[in-house]
Formats: structure tokens, C-alpha cells, sequence
């Protein structure tokens, strides 16, 4: 599909939430993209289309959806195309996301500036650049760092995380845990999904970036509503975080915190308000395009 910069955001996460598969950027200029979608062939592109319009027309964006063609692909080709577009980013002063299929470039480029093959470093990388290295296999689940919703997420990570326990809501490929992880290394850490594909996804990369020390679990936050956790994280959209903020909130130890994002500009003040309902004090709102992260503090 062909679409204008500022329907991009929006229109990323309404076919996620249609399930979407992935994602790949194939053209762009500063003013427009062309943009590869994946779904599963049992999908109804009939569905995907209508209920997109009725998002974008009623966020005002109907007209930046330029075209959309649909076509079926094996998928191979999908993978392959999404594998050319996945560049290693940094994010925040401290930590390098890159895919594995990147590291040998990556460590070339460190060798280039007097890293030495064969060194530990070399043959089992913890850190490039200078930087927290955390590799990312995505296959079927969601969080490459590259959507603002991630990046903001890890950045809030970055300043608000000191260590102790921590509860990663809906964890996709893991990132967060991981992140949450090497910043701060002996923590107590436990990634949750009620999605099967994404836990074995997220544990693939956990064993990858050998990080023992996270627990990755199939299940509902209501299961860790016992009020242990220095930090809930939670990276959904608003109208899941508003449904589920009764047990993401029981799950944080009191003066603990919870980061919260997924969620659109014009949504905020409504989770913000839920936030406070449940006992928090917000401590920062931080904005990426039309995406907002909430972390507050129980009182």
C-alpha cells in the first residue's frame, strides 16, 4: 500500500491489531511510503481494508491512504524482503538492536577499528559500538525496536530502571526483558505473553543473547497481581492496557513503577486519568509521532 507520512503510525498499528504478521518498508520519500504488509492467507483482505478506512477516516487520515493492492506471496519472499529492510539501531545513550544475520557486518565494522577476531567479544558479542548489543530474530512476533511505541519503552527502561524486579507484559520477541536485562544485570526478570508463537520466540532470543536470568511465561498479568515487581512494562494499545490496568497495577510493589505504551496521542489523557484511579502518580509523558509512554509511580 501507498500512504502519506502521517497515516503511517496509525495505519501500522490497525493492521497489526488485524493481525498482521510483518512489516517492510519497500519505498519511501520524506513525504509518502510504499508499505508490504504480511497476513496469514486466511485473513479477509476484504476486512483488512474496511476496517482500516473506518480507522483512518476517523482519525481524520482517510485521504493519506493513497493505494493498496493485495497479492498472495510464499512466504519466503515475505521474510526475505523484511530481512533486507532490518538494520541494526541504536536507541536511547545505551543499547544497539540489531538482527543476527547483521552481527558478522557489525563486527567486522568493530574489527575495522581494532577489535581482534577470535577474541570472546568477537565469537560471542555483549556490546558493539560502545553500546548494550541485544540481538532480535523476530519471526511471528512483534518488537524490533524500529515502531516508536518499542523505542520509547526502551528509553523509559534506560532512565527509570535501577534494578531489582521486573514484569514485561506482553514481552512479543522479548526485547524489553532483554533490554531490562543488560542494563542492569542480575535482576529479577519474568516476559509474559498469552501468545504461544511469541514466548517461543522471545525464549529463541533470550538463549541467543544468553540471558539466562529471564523467565519467559505463557499467561495473563492477573497471574502476578501480587504486588511484587519494582517495574511493570507494558507495550499494547490503550484500550488493552485500560482493560487489563487492575492487574498491571496490582502487580507493582508500592513506589513502584509502571511504563506504559501503545498508545496514540489522543488517547492519553484517558489512560492518564485510569492511571491516577488506580493510585499513580505520573512521572513523564514522552511522545514519538502520534505515540505517547506513560510511566507513573504507585503512591
Amino acid at each position: 500500500m501507498r500512504l502519506a507520512r502521517d497515516a503511517e503510525d496509525l495505519t501500522v498499528s490497525v493492521l497489526f491489531d488485524l493481525g498482521a504478521t510483518g512489516t517492510v518498508t519497500l519505498e519511501e520519500t520524506p513525504d509518502a511510503l510504499k508499505l508490504g504488509v504480511y497476513f496469514h492467507a486466511a485473513v479477509s483482505s476484504g476486512t483488512i481494508l474496511s476496517e482500516l478506512r473506518e480507522r483512518l477516516e476517523k482519525a481524520g487520515l482517510l485521504d493519506s491512504l493513497q493505494s493498496t493492492e493485495f497479492d498472495q506471496v510464499p512466504d519466503q519472499d515475505w521474510l526475505r524482503k523484511w530481512k533486507e529492510g532490518f538494520e541494526a539501531l541504536e536507541i536511547g545513550d545505551k543499547l544497539l538492536i540489531a538482527p543476527s544475520w547483521k552481527i558478522h557486518e557489525l563486527l567486522a565494522e568493530d574489527a575495522a577499528a581494532g577489535l581482534q577476531e577470535g577474541s570472546d567479544l568477537y565469537d560471542r558479542p555483549r556490546s558493539l559500538r560502545g553500546r548494550l548489543l541485544i540481538q532480535i530474530d523476530p519471526g511471528m512476533a512483534f518488537g524490533t525496536g524500529t515502531h516508536e511505541t518499542t523505542r520509547l519503552c526502551l528509553e523509559a527502561l534506560e532512565r527509570l530502571w535501577k534494578g531489582g524486579s521486573l514484569l514485561d507484559v506482553g514481552t512479543g520477541t522479548g526485547i524489553l526483558a532483554m533490554a531490562a536485562a543488560l542494563l542492569v544485570p542480575g535482576s529479577n526478570i519474568v516476559a509474559i505473553d498469552v501468545d504461544p508463537i511469541a514466548v517461543e520466540i522471545a525464549r529463541q532470543n533470550i538463549v541467543m543473547n544468553r540471558l539466562a536470568g529471564v523467565r519467559v511465561v505463557e499467561g495473563q498479568p492477573a497471574g502476578y497481581a501480587s504486588g511484587e515487581f519494582d517495574v511493570v512494562v507494558a507495550n499494547l494499545t490503550a484500550n488493552v492496557i485500560t482493560d487489563i490496568l487492575g492487574s498491571l497495577a496490582a502487580a507493582v510493589k508500592p513506589s513502584g513503577r509502571l511504563i506504559l505504551s501503545g498508545i496514540l496521542t489522543g488517547q492519553a489523557a484517558e489512560v492518564a486519568v485510569a492511571l491516577e484511579g488506580k493510585g499513580f502518580r505520573r512521572l513523564e509523558t514522552t511522545i514519538a509521532g502520534e505515540w505517547v509512554c506513560l510511566a507513573a509511580m504507585a503512591s
